[in-house]
Parts: structure tokens; C-alpha cells; sequence
């Protein structure tokens, strides 16, 4: 299998999971959820076994990974919507994680586009690592919280993490803005 294929399934594991967490069926939808998350790592290590890594797969790969999380973050906002009674609290919820993960992965493609080198959240931020700095733990938490919510029949939990991940998600980013910052000032980029 090569890597853009890889990346190709990835894109239909993303898919399928959304549209299982938009018709209710959540646990179903978590299984998904962790294919995507694993599929998101193998097609970069095929390309690096395979040596075959180009600057358009990794394009493909970003762009199937951003718009996937925003994507799944989207149909948990709606199916939960439906399951709990305060439908605006739920959509601005989830609207308010939608604007935080774009604003953190806005600020690492462009930090990758001035810097030629990819931003190293890990190293920078190993206070946000576990909790909102990569997709890979926001949707863990999230498929935690559909786990949860579906199991007691209660999406309170969600709801509350869908809140938790937003604020979580705006302070990364204002940490991004000045370490960034910081070292923009100096001319140099952050070592990875």
C-alpha cells in the first residue's frame, strides 16, 4: 500500500466515522475515529519506508487530518445537539472548539510556511501535549467523551468536554502566539 492510499483511507475512515456520530451511533463512530487516528500516523511512516515522501502527500495528509477533525467536531456538535435538551450551549460549544482548532492548526501551517519546518508543539508545549495541542488527543478525549456519554445515556460529560477543549484550545493558542513571538522577534524559529 502506498502512502497517498493510506492517506486516501484515512480520508473514508474520518468520513464514515462523522456520519456515524451524526446518525447516533456513536461507539461505532469511535472505532472509526481510532482507525482514522491510526491510518493519520501510517501513511507518513510509509512514505519514509518506502522513501517516498513529497511535499503533496504531505499537503494531503494535513488536509485530510484538519478537515477530518473539524469534520467529526462538527457531527459530535449536531448528534449531541439532539440528545441534549439546550441545543444553544450545545452549538456554541461546539462552535467555540471549531474556532479554537482552527485558530491552533491555523498557527501551525502558517509557522510552517514561514519557517519551512513544522511547528514543535511537542517541545514547546508539553503542558497542552495531553490535553489540546495535537488532533490525536483532542479526538481521544472526544472519543472518550462519546464513549461516556453514550454509555450512561447522558451528554452532559460531552458537553462539558466539548467546553473544556475550547478553553483549553484558546489558551494553547495565545502560548502559541507568544512563544512564536518570542522567537520571531529574534529572527530565529524555534528548534525542533
Amino acid at each position: 500500500m502506498g502512502a497517498n492510499a493510506a492517506t486516501g483511507l484515512d480520508l473514508i475512515f474520518g468520513v464514515v466515522a462523522a456520519v456515524l456520530v451524526l446518525l447516533d451511533h456513536w461507539l461505532w463512530g469511535v472505532v472509526m475515529i481510532q482507525l482514522f487516528g491510526i491510518f493519520s500516523c501510517v501513511d507518513g511512516e510509509i512514505a519514509r519506508i518506502q522513501g517516498c515522501s513529497s511535499r503533496i502527500g504531505d499537503f494531503l495528509d494535513t488536509l485530510t487530518d484538519r478537515g477530518t477533525e473539524m469534520l467529526l467536531v462538527g457531527a459530535i456538535t449536531f448528534s449531541l445537539r439532539d440528545r441534549v435538551g439546550d441545543s444553544a450551549s450545545v452549538l456554541t460549544a461546539g462552535f467555540a472548539l471549531l474556532g479554537g482548532v482552527f485558530m491552533l492548526t491555523t498557527s501551525s501551517e502558517k509557522f510552517r510556511s514561514t519557517w519551512q519546518k513544522g511547528y514543535p508543539k511537542r517541545r514547546l508545549e508539553k503542558l497542552f501535549g495531553l490535553i489540546c495541542a495535537g488532533s490525536d488527543s483532542r479526538l481521544l478525549l472526544l472519543s472518550i467523551g462519546l464513549v461516556v456519554s453514550d454509555l450512561t445515556g447522558n451528554g452532559s460529560f460531552l458537553l462539558w468536554l466539548l467546553w473544556a477543549l475550547a478553553a483549553a484550545a484558546y489558551v494553547n493558542f495565545l502560548v502559541r502566539i507568544g512563544l512564536i513571538y518570542r522567537h520571531l522577534g529574534s529572527g530565529n524559529p524555534p528548534e525542533s
